[in-house]
């Protein structure tokens, strides 16, 4: 007969506490959703009901744009071995809390939704022995930092730090630990460290709540490559069975199509349907890029690819800057239709 025990306890134990090298300024204090990510994320913890909220951070943080209910569950703690990456802000964590076990987060997951833990906890209803719950997702990538600890494990942490051995994988691979398959859904997992990523999220997240996702191909010159990249894309796309379509934004007062126009290119290249929006288009009161954005969802697609130098929606792929090996696979995550970071 196999054991189990009761649900333990649970807290979560959000890390922000990070120098936050590669982004060049503080990830908590990102703006994301009319607040910040670390306020966005205790907001989405409400999902679940922890019996704590504490929040490994080295600055100042006043909770208040949380409802009071939540914020009688958080509470601050700073690092006590200051300079030692999440295993420092852990240990300040694990000995400040409560609970029996630990959801544990970088604040940099603007995608995390709660859904995994239940089934994260019920795994150690019936493995009573277990240290931690590692998720896993795509190439069998550890997900260490949205993970579940026992507190049990204070005394390796400090051990681990005081030695001097600051990796997180160190810790979990010398205890009991099971491996949760979480490959079908990896945008969950999705962190940010650059400001490139950052973009990347907010475009991703700004198509999440349109009907038909659209990115726009943009570059600071005319005869800059923004046709042959937009066609490339089309062409590669509808291999791929997406269908796509394409809005061109031109200055010209006169918008009729002409065999070799971008427009004709694009549908040769596999555009569902072409159009052209010029300035006589836009109705009086509406700006340009609002009015694309407007037409765009009224595409029968699954995409829509927009060629424009400054009037078209977010997010924007600068075709200049951009690396043609990956664009294609740019624009899927861009769109939501692929998981893996850029």
């Amino acid at each position: 007969m196999s054991k189990t025990r009761r649900s333990p306890s649970l807290g979560l134990i959000v890390l922000a506490g990070g120098l936050s090298t590669r982004m060049g300024r503080d990830k908590a204090g990102l703006p994301w959703h009319d607040t910040d990510l670390l306020t966005d994320l205790l907001l989405r913890s409400q999902a679940y009901p922890f019996s704590e909220r504490i929040i490994a951070i080295n600055r100042p943080y006043t909770p208040h744009e949380l409802p009071a209910k939540l914020v009688r569950t958080v509470h601050l703690v700073a690092d006590s071995y200051p300079g030692c990456g999440p295993l420092g802000g852990l240990e300040a964590a694990l000995h400040s809390g409560t609970s029996e076990f630990y959801l544990v987060l970088s604040v940099d997951l603007p995608f995390y939704n709660f859904a995994p833990v239940p089934d994260l906890v019920k795994l150690l209803r019936h493995q009573p022995d277990l240290l931690a719950v590692i998720p896993r997702t795509e190439n069998k990538q550890d997900q260490p930092l949205a993970a579940l600890y026992s507190r049990q494990l204070l005394p390796a942490v400090a051990d681990h730090l005081q030695k001097g051995e600051y990796r997180l994988r160190r810790l979990y691979q010398a205890v009991p630990a099971a491996y949760v398959d979480e490959s079908f859904r990896p945008a969950l997992y999705l962190n940010i460290n650059t400001p490139e990523a950052y973009e990347a999220a907010k475009g991703r997240d700004a198509n999440s709540c349109r009907q038909v996702p659209v990115v726009t191909l943009t570059a600071p010159d005319s005869g800059d490559g923004k046709t042959t990249a937009a066609t490339a894309a089309i062409a590669e796309l509808t291999r791929r069975s997406y269908q796509v379509a394409y809005i061109k934004s031109t200055h010209h007062i006169v918008t009729r199509q002409k065999i070799g126009s971008d427009t004709d290119r694009a549908q040769k290249a596999g555009a569902v349907s072409v159009c052209l929006c010029g300035p006589a288009d836009v109705p009086e009161g509406l700006s340009k890029e609002d009015y694309i954005l407007a037409l765009s969802q009224q595409q029968l697609a699954d995409l829509v690819l927009v060629e424009s130098r400054s009037h078209g929606p977010f997010p924007r792929i600068d075709v200049t800057q951009a690396d043609t090996g990956t664009l294609v696979d740019d624009i899927l995550f861009l769109t939501g239709y692929r998981s893996s970071a850029i």
